[in-house]
Protein backbone atom coordinates (compact mmCIF):
# COMPACT_ATOMS: atom_id res chain seq x y z
CA UNK A 1 0.00 0.00 0.00
CA UNK A 2 2.48 2.61 1.00
CA UNK A 3 4.75 1.64 -2.22
CA UNK A 4 1.99 2.28 -4.37
CA UNK A 5 1.13 5.56 -2.80
CA UNK A 6 4.94 6.00 -2.78
CA UNK A 7 4.98 4.89 -6.65
CA UNK A 8 1.76 7.28 -7.34
CA UNK A 9 3.63 10.61 -5.50
CA UNK A 10 6.89 9.88 -7.50
CA UNK A 11 4.81 9.84 -11.09
CA UNK A 12 2.88 13.01 -10.56
CA UNK A 13 6.16 14.70 -9.48
CA UNK A 14 7.75 13.22 -12.83
CA UNK A 15 4.93 14.38 -15.16
CA UNK A 16 4.62 18.04 -13.43
CA UNK A 17 8.78 18.82 -13.83
CA UNK A 18 8.18 17.42 -17.47
CA UNK A 19 5.87 19.79 -18.04
CA UNK A 20 7.57 22.71 -16.64
CA UNK A 21 10.60 21.95 -18.68
CA UNK A 22 8.80 20.90 -21.67
CA UNK A 23 10.35 23.77 -24.59
CA UNK A 24 9.47 24.45 -27.77
CA UNK A 25 12.47 24.54 -30.13
CA UNK A 26 12.89 26.83 -33.35
CA UNK A 27 9.47 29.10 -32.65
CA UNK A 28 9.72 32.96 -33.00
CA UNK A 29 8.56 35.03 -30.33
CA UNK A 30 4.71 36.21 -30.15
CA UNK A 31 4.39 39.77 -28.50
CA UNK A 32 1.24 40.76 -28.17
CA UNK A 33 -0.38 43.72 -29.56
CA UNK A 34 -2.40 44.90 -26.04
CA UNK A 35 -1.39 47.03 -23.18
CA UNK A 36 0.62 45.12 -21.00
CA UNK A 37 2.16 46.02 -17.77
CA UNK A 38 4.85 43.60 -16.27
CA UNK A 39 3.90 43.30 -12.53
CA UNK A 40 6.81 40.79 -11.56
CA UNK A 41 9.30 38.38 -12.96
CA UNK A 42 11.72 36.50 -10.73
CA UNK A 43 13.10 33.05 -10.91
CA UNK A 44 10.76 30.39 -9.62
CA UNK A 45 12.27 29.16 -6.20
CA UNK A 46 12.67 25.60 -6.20
CA UNK A 47 13.02 24.87 -9.87
CA UNK A 48 16.09 25.82 -11.29
CA UNK A 49 16.21 27.77 -14.55
CA UNK A 50 12.53 28.37 -13.92
CA UNK A 51 11.22 32.16 -14.13
CA UNK A 52 7.55 33.46 -12.52
CA UNK A 53 5.91 36.29 -14.92
CA UNK A 54 2.69 38.05 -14.10
CA UNK A 55 1.07 40.84 -16.12
CA UNK A 56 -1.85 42.75 -16.67
CA UNK A 57 -3.38 42.98 -19.67
CA UNK A 58 -5.67 45.70 -21.09
CA UNK A 59 -7.40 44.60 -24.56
CA UNK A 60 -9.84 46.99 -25.58
CA UNK A 61 -13.80 46.57 -27.07
CA UNK A 62 -13.42 44.59 -30.57
CA UNK A 63 -9.76 43.50 -29.91
CA UNK A 64 -8.54 39.96 -31.65
CA UNK A 65 -5.09 38.92 -30.61
CA UNK A 66 -2.78 37.13 -32.67
CA UNK A 67 -2.46 32.73 -33.26
CA UNK A 68 -0.27 31.91 -30.41
CA UNK A 69 0.44 28.92 -27.21
CA UNK A 70 2.60 29.04 -24.34
CA UNK A 71 5.30 26.54 -23.99
CA UNK A 72 5.03 26.50 -20.01
CA UNK A 73 2.18 26.72 -17.79
CA UNK A 74 -0.19 29.97 -17.78
CA UNK A 75 -3.30 30.93 -15.82
CA UNK A 76 -5.29 34.16 -16.52
CA UNK A 77 -7.65 35.71 -14.33
CA UNK A 78 -10.13 38.06 -15.91
CA UNK A 79 -10.55 41.17 -13.79
CA UNK A 80 -12.81 43.22 -16.03
CA UNK A 81 -15.14 41.99 -18.74
CA UNK A 82 -15.22 38.64 -20.78
CA UNK A 83 -12.04 36.89 -22.36
CA UNK A 84 -13.47 34.89 -25.55
CA UNK A 85 -10.65 32.04 -26.37
CA UNK A 86 -10.36 30.25 -30.09
CA UNK A 87 -9.25 26.83 -29.03
CA UNK A 88 -8.57 23.76 -31.47
CA UNK A 89 -11.76 25.29 -33.47
CA UNK A 90 -13.65 25.79 -29.98
CA UNK A 91 -14.71 28.85 -28.45
CA UNK A 92 -14.46 29.22 -24.56
CA UNK A 93 -15.77 32.42 -22.67
CA UNK A 94 -14.51 33.94 -19.13
CA UNK A 95 -16.00 36.22 -17.22
CA UNK A 96 -14.60 38.78 -14.42
CA UNK A 97 -13.71 37.11 -11.39
CA UNK A 98 -12.61 33.14 -13.40
CA UNK A 99 -9.94 31.76 -14.03
CA UNK A 100 -8.51 30.35 -17.19
CA UNK A 101 -6.04 27.55 -17.21
CA UNK A 102 -4.27 27.47 -20.87
CA UNK A 103 -3.37 24.41 -22.20
CA UNK A 104 0.52 23.87 -22.76
CA UNK A 105 1.86 24.55 -26.40
CA UNK A 106 -1.78 24.81 -28.09
CA UNK A 107 -2.17 26.95 -30.33
CA UNK A 108 -5.42 29.51 -29.24
CA UNK A 109 -6.37 33.38 -30.09
CA UNK A 110 -7.55 35.64 -27.25
CA UNK A 111 -10.56 38.23 -27.75
CA UNK A 112 -12.72 40.84 -26.61
CA UNK A 113 -16.10 40.53 -28.64
CA UNK A 114 -17.45 43.26 -26.55
CA UNK A 115 -17.84 46.53 -29.00
CA UNK A 116 -18.28 48.57 -26.03
CA UNK A 117 -16.23 47.14 -22.70
CA UNK A 118 -12.44 46.86 -22.06
CA UNK A 119 -11.27 43.79 -21.00
CA UNK A 120 -8.29 43.22 -18.21
CA UNK A 121 -6.60 40.11 -17.46
CA UNK A 122 -3.79 38.98 -15.21
CA UNK A 123 -1.58 36.49 -16.77
CA UNK A 124 0.29 34.13 -14.58
CA UNK A 125 3.24 32.12 -16.60
CA UNK A 126 6.02 29.76 -15.88
CA UNK A 127 8.76 29.36 -18.10
CA UNK A 128 12.82 29.32 -19.07
CA UNK A 129 14.22 31.74 -18.23
CA UNK A 130 15.86 34.14 -20.79
CA UNK A 131 13.02 32.15 -22.95
CA UNK A 132 9.95 33.69 -24.35
CA UNK A 133 6.94 33.04 -22.61
CA UNK A 134 4.46 33.19 -25.91
CA UNK A 135 5.18 31.98 -29.70
CA UNK A 136 3.70 32.64 -32.73
CA UNK A 137 1.48 29.95 -34.45
CA UNK A 138 1.06 30.11 -38.21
Amino acid sequence: MQTNHLFKTTLASVLLVGLAMFQTVGAEEYVSKAKAKSLYQAPLQGVPGKEMVVKHFALPAGYVGGKHMHPGPVFVYVLEGELTVELEGKTKTFKAGELYPEDINAAMVGKNLSTTDDLEILVFQVGDIGKPMMLKVK
